[in-house]
């Protein structure tokens, strides 16, 4: 297990004052980097063993955003190693111990020199010591079923601001555009479902007679990686409106399918 301390920063938050997915999805990432970085394992050494790890599959569940100043724990913890694939759960927990996300993901092993999925071996993943399940959650579902009924959203230019040091799209780019194209062709926030009770602020405080009171979220976000955008690439993006989900597929100028997100309405948890 891993965890770093942390304070929502001004630059982190949107009008409501609450962090965005891309800013929660950061948290993650940068939180497992640093892991890998303080064991011995930084993205440069693993390199210098002709690895690299790339990610496959997010599965999210938001309780709450955090808050602008608010001070908040992250953690991650590998759980399972298995052929070509690593498994980390994280989490993001408020100064009362109390989830504000709990996460899996699922990592695959590549050798660089071959392009090819690599079996992983000891040298890689011993520095982490024994895997442990922090969280206990379901097993990740990595297919994501898109509806047959979509909406094509406008395409645009991946920007150089949007790569990473793999010379890919952020992992993390495509939930929060998923966000944002989602507001784009319904008008409506991505977290906003029929009797939810989630309203369309968005996050913002609630009048509920002389006491303002804050409604928990239950949302499960996903997204399955398969081909990833480099600078210069043109995004295509399908949406698929449902009761109780969104979907979002990006496709490239070749129109080959590069990820799938949803967002979905949980029940209560």
């Amino acid at each position: 297990m891993y965890e770093m301390k942390e304070r929502v920063r001004y630059s982190e938050v949107r009008e409501n004052g609450k962090m965005d997915l891309l800013g929660v999805v950061n948290l993650l990432q940068d939180c497992s980097t640093f892991h890998s970085h303080d064991v011995g394992m930084s993205i440069e050494k693993v390199l210098e063993l002709k690895r690299a790890w790339l990610l496959s599959a997010w599965n999210i569940e938001l309780y709450a955003l955090p808050a602008l100043y608010e001070k908040i724990t992250v953690g991650t913890s590998p759980h399972l190693f298995r052929g070509i694939f690593a498994y980390r759960n994280f989490w993001i927990k408020n100064q009362s111990g109390d989830y504000l996300v709990k996460a899996d993901s699922e990592w695959f092993c590549i050798d660089t020199e071959k392009g090819r999925p690599k079996k992983i071996t000891d040298e890689l993943v011993a520095p982490f010591g024994e895997p442990k399940d922090e969280l206990h959650l379901p097993p990740l579902q990595r297919k994501i079923s898109f509806p047959e009924e979509w909406i094509e959203g406008e395409d645009f230019l991946v920007p150089r601001e949007y790569l990473d040091t793999n010379h890919h799209m952020n992992n993390a780019r495509y939930i929060a555009l998923s966000e944002e194209i989602l507001y784009q062709i319904s008008g409506e926030p991505a977290f906003s479902f029929t009797d939810s009770g989630w309203e369309k602020d968005n996050g913002k405080n609630l009048e509920q007679g002389d006491e303002k009171e804050e409604k928990k979220l239950s949302i499960g976000i996903r997204a399955e990686y398969l081909k990833a955008y480099t600078y210069g690439d043109r995004i295509f993006p399908r949406v698929a409106l449902e009761s109780e989900r969104k979907c979002v597929a990006f496709y490239n100028q070749n129109k080959e399918l590069c990820c799938h997100v949803e967002i979905r309405k949980n029940p209560e948890l």
